[in-house]
């Protein structure tokens, strides 16, 4: 049996059952891949029971009904005609997330108008947008690569927040309001995509809304601002990100030259007319901002944990990729791709698209197949069925493919509502996708449950959560903190002291086995809190355990003094019991805040220094 065939079956017992069947099965990529083929090969659109309201909105006219009929289109043809026939197709499902004027959800003239000018402002940066994928990645790495482990998702929205934040305009100091509003918009775009059919959430699109209006308020602000300063507050703070895009501009390249030299932000683009296109207000040109900046972030960072998920599915693939990542490093280190690269990307695209599903809403009756669609239906477009519907072993992953299927972005230039902003993302998608892959020792997670690899999840079969992935972080990050935080014994003043006087006694032992180590940079211990906690600080090279356990049998007897007059100690004698002071040591290690951590030679162990700089006393 097929599963389409076991839909129909689900259906017959119950349409709820089905429509959740349905779900579970959209909601991963291999079971959404597997329904696409049936789907396709049956050539018509799903009927399912959607769980959501048909009015778009609660003050909309008429009653509610939450039980409505929705059609799922996978065939090409199909779902090209959706996108191109505006007199048939309309974007009303967008309308919920914002006022009259947000683009995702105008038809006709005002979407080409609004369209029209945000494409303008988005042509011709050149040089600049792969200067700004380098920055942002650099920015984006500096937390998540501090560790063995890190999440890819996680890397990719940052990165896409740095290059959106560096393109635009916006202060350093927006980071925060920029993300949180862009998360809380993509979730609530999402639901209202695809989500609200099959679950409740009830606030996710007046979150989103409310997140987008905050973020409106200050795009706003922010035109103005560069436009003229109204007062010294504002002269102050024009200043201020004034100086951030001096800093932007004076980066060099490894060939010395200056690309980002005569960048100019978007915002203050627009700020500089004289005069404001007719009909558009300030604010109307933040909406249009903010819409362009929501879609493009979270596109840039699927596409991302996409590609990489996708070539982790076949060693070859991988193989491939990651040689070509390299190459094209060292063809260029600071920026660009190789064209293989660049296709073996575009296939994983192609057989996952980051905007999975996009909705639209018939205007009038019309017939897809043999399926007949009564007007005012919503439909789902299925752009993974419409990017595998093709000749060619299209559900194969085939890296000589070489194959841009517009659809992966939702038409081709000139389609209403294909992404204004594609090629702005895929650079830096490459550069992200090249960068990650030229990391050593790049490996999935596994489970710790399971032992298998953890690929990447999706919540609703499209926003990208996370992706667990590790790699040898010594080889690019050698040192690493320790900041072993204990409690002292009570009566704290009696103890303290004890370990004042153990410590100093100790130190001629403990400088010893230190430098004796060679992989320790440096290590001192201080009470805080009134004498109440002892704190170990040290910065050491490679691994945590042979690190520890290296103190446990050098220093075991120092170790012991210290323990007597520490609470929850390790049993002692420490040497004789290395793996339970190991525990200890890492049950009481504290991580910096933020994860942050900075070494001025991060490449560089003890050793290396020391044979560089002879100790005099030899």
């Amino acid at each position: 049996m097929t599963k389409l065939d076991d839909f129909r079956a689900a259906e017959r017992d119950s349409r709820y059952a089905a429509s959740r069947l349905l779900f579970s099965w959209l909601s991963v990529d291999v079971e959404r891949g597997d329904l696409y083929r049936c789907l396709i090969d049956d050539g018509e659109p799903l009927l399912f029971q959607s769980r959501a309201d048909v009015k778009i909105r609660p003050t909309d006219p008429g009653n509610s009904t939450f039980q409505q009929d929705v059609y799922l289109l996978t065939k090409r043809t199909h779902i090209e005609q959706a996108l191109t026939d505006t007199q048939n197709f309309s974007n009303a499902p967008y309308q919920v997330l914002g006022s009259g004027t947000f683009m995702l959800g105008l038809d006709g003239g005002d979407h080409v108008n609004q369209r029209n000018f945000a494409a303008a402002y988005l042509r011709n940066i050149g040089p600049a947008i792969p200067a700004l994928s380098n920055l942002a990645f650099k920015a984006a790495a500096v937390l998540p690569l501090k560790q063995r482990r890190f999440d890819l998702a996680y890397l990719g929205e940052q990165a896409a927040l740095r290059f959106m934040g560096f393109l635009f305009g916006f202060a350093q100091a927006d980071h925060a309001v920029l993300e949180g509003a862009m998360q809380q918009a993509y979730r609530g775009l999402n639901y209202q995509i695809i989500g609200r059919h099959f679950i409740s959430e009830p606030g996710a699109v007046e979150r989103a809304a409310a997140a987008m209006g905050g973020l409106l308020t200050r795009v706003a602000y922010l035109i103005d601002l560069y436009r003229e300063q109204v007062g010294r507050e504002q002269a102050d703070e024009y200043k201020r990100i004034n100086d951030e895009l001096e800093e932007l501009r004076q980066w060099k390249d490894q060939k010395g030259t200056r690309p980002l030299a005569n960048f100019k932000p978007v915002l203050r683009r627009i700020a500089e007319q004289k005069d404001f296109p007719p009909g558009y207000s300030g604010a109307e040109l933040a909406v249009i901002v903010v819409g362009l900046i929501s879609g493009a972030i979270h596109n840039v960072q699927a596409s991302t944990a996409i590609a990489v998920n996708e070539f982790f599915r076949d060693p070859r693939v991988l193989k491939l990729a990651t040689d070509e990542a390299v190459r094209s490093w060292q063809q260029n280190a600071d920026y660009g791709a190789t064209d293989e690269l660049k296709a073996l990307i575009w296939e994983a695209l192609r057989l996952n698209p980051p905007a999975a599903f996009l909705p639209r809403r018939t205007k009038s009756r019309l017939t897809l197949g043999n399926t007949s669609i009564p007007s005012g239906s919503v439909v789902l477009l299925a752009m993974g069925g419409a990017t595998r519907d093709k000749p060619g072993d299209p559900d194969v992953f085939r890296a000589d493919r070489n194959d841009r299927d517009p659809l992966i972005f939702g038409g081709a230039p000139g389609v209403p509502h294909q992404c204004v902003g594609d090629h702005l993302a895929m650079p830096l998608v490459t550069h992200l996708v090249r960068q990650v892959l030229r990391l050593p020792g790049l490996d999935q997670c596994l489970d710790p449950r399971t032992g298998s690899p953890q690929r990447l999840e999706k919540l609703w079969g499209i926003i990208c959560q996370k992706y667990p992935l590790e790699f040898t972080r010594q080889d690019i990050l050698t040192q690493s903190p320790l900041i072993v935080i204990m409690n002292v014994r009570t009566p704290v003043p009696e103890h303290a002291d004890a370990l004042r006087k153990i410590i100093k006694y100790g130190a001629p032992r403990i400088e010893k086995k230190l430098r004796d180590a060679k992989h320790v940079h440096f290590a001192e211990f201080l009470l805080i809190e009134n004498d109440s906690k002892l704190v170990l600080f040290t910065i050491y090279d490679r691994d945590f355990d042979s690190y520890i356990e290296h103190f446990a049998l050098k220093i075991g007897p120092l170790f012991d003094k210290v323990f007597e007059h520490i609470q929850d100690a390790p049993p002692q004698p420490v040497d004789e019991f290395p793996k339970e002071f190991i525990d200890t040591i890492r049950r009481h290690n504290a991580r910096p805040a933020g994860d942050y951590f900075f070494s001025a030679y991060p490449k560089t162990d003890v050793s290396m220094i020391i044979n560089q700089f002879p100790r005099e006393d030899g």
